[in-house]
């Protein structure tokens, strides 16, 4: 069972289950807390080892000055004091519910909370990351009680651990053409072409209707999971809504992230991708939308060179082979410009004299 349940149960059968009266409010609470569907934001937060971070993203949400949400922190059976903190959590704010799981990596501790989210809004948040202004939420939902959009996308600001720099990395967004165009073909042809599309899940609001019409969820044992669940978000909305604030701060360069370091699993991810999405997208009707469908796809797949650099040995070779099975966006990206050229030229050399046997 949530957590927050177990701690509302026990605070209510103490104070107030005395008689009819009693019963009827702890009734009421509990229909309340499981039932309601007027809550406009569900924020999920996996989290496994952040315990030194957790505090700054949990507050983030707390200190919001809308308070029509609930915060689902996913404990994936993180070893640290990141349970105990959690629990904690819920005992002090009836709107943070806890779920305590085995460990199953960032997509299943995801997923779970998508499962029980309640939100016409989903929200994700990674949990060594935090929202850097109070009003956020107040924003977002009067945009989307203005646009009735799908997905309500707005900016990133990184933070470099090690330096301390901070900087925009995801703004400047065309909003005169994002929302008062009215032409999807022409809004997508943008956001891909121009490579506004966010590179993660977490720079966007997305309709929880939308997650659930189309059963979209995050794919497990992989990581580079994010290219699979933002196409799927963006190739099925109907209206997208932009906002230049960079309201999420995003910690870089952190000892023990999942991205700080490369993994054969991204290299499964970004295999997963394609394999699941050259088909589907192949076959889009609209001629410009199927090459920015495409080009985008050949985006994800040039970013396993830089991975594949940051493996040895058999993780390395393994990643070479998953590499050369989509050899058609090699041909794609060859064909746009010199610069894509030398990178493979650069890139197969390396893979040839690394392997010592013909690649090519």
């Amino acid at each position: 069972p949530d957590t927050q349940y177990d701690y509302k149960f026990v605070c209510l059968s103490h104070n107030t289950l005395r008689g009819a009266a009693g019963g009827a409010v702890l009734l009421a609470e509990l229909l309340a807390a499981e039932g309601s569907e007027r809550l406009r934001f569900s924020i999920i937060v996996p989290i496994y080892n952040v315990a030194d971070y957790l505090d700054d993203c949990v507050q983030s949400v707390k200190k919001q000055t809308y308070t029509d949400w609930e915060l689902i922190l996913v404990d994936d059976g993180s070893p640290d004091a990141c349970p105990q903190m959690c629990d904690a959590y819920a005992k002090e704010d009836a709107r943070i519910r806890v779920i305590h799981k085995p460990n199953g990596g960032l997509s299943d501790a995801r997923n779970a909370g998508l499962d029980r989210a309640k939100g016409e809004y989903v929200l994700l948040l990674d949990g060594d990351d935090f929202y850097n202004r109070s009003d956020m939420f107040e924003m977002l939902s009067a945009n989307i009680d203005k646009s009735s959009a799908d997905v309500i996308l707005f900016g990133c600001t990184d933070w470099n651990m090690k330096t301390g720099e901070k900087r925009i990395s995801r703004s400047g967004y065309n909003l005169s053409l994002i929302n008062e165009d009215q032409n999807r073909a022409d809004i997508l042809h943008y956001l891909f072409s121009q490579k506004k599309l966010p590179g993660g899940a977490t720079i966007s609001a997305v309709s929880r209707h939308l997650i659930e019409e189309y059963r979209i969820r995050f794919h497990c044992g992989i990581q580079s999971e994010d290219h699979d669940f933002v196409l799927n978000v963006f190739v099925h909305c109907k209206k997208v809504f932009g906002m230049d604030e960079p309201f999420y701060t995003y910690r870089l360069q952190r000892e023990g992230s999942i991205t700080h370091s490369g993994s054969i699993k991204m290299i499964h991810g970004i295999d997963y991708t394609l394999n699941k999405w050259v088909p589907i997208l192949s076959c889009e009707s609209n001629d410009q939308l199927r090459k920015d469908y495409l080009n985008y796809l050949a985006f994800i797949y040039s970013t396993g060179f830089v991975i594949t650099g940051r493996l040895h040995g058999k993780e390395r070779k393994e990643s070479l082979e998953l590499m050369r099975k989509h050899h058609d966006f090699e041909v794609w990206l060859l064909a746009r410009s010199a610069y894509c050229s030398a990178c493979f030229i650069c890139f197969w050399s390396s893979a040839i004299y690394d392997s010592g046997s013909h690649l090519l």
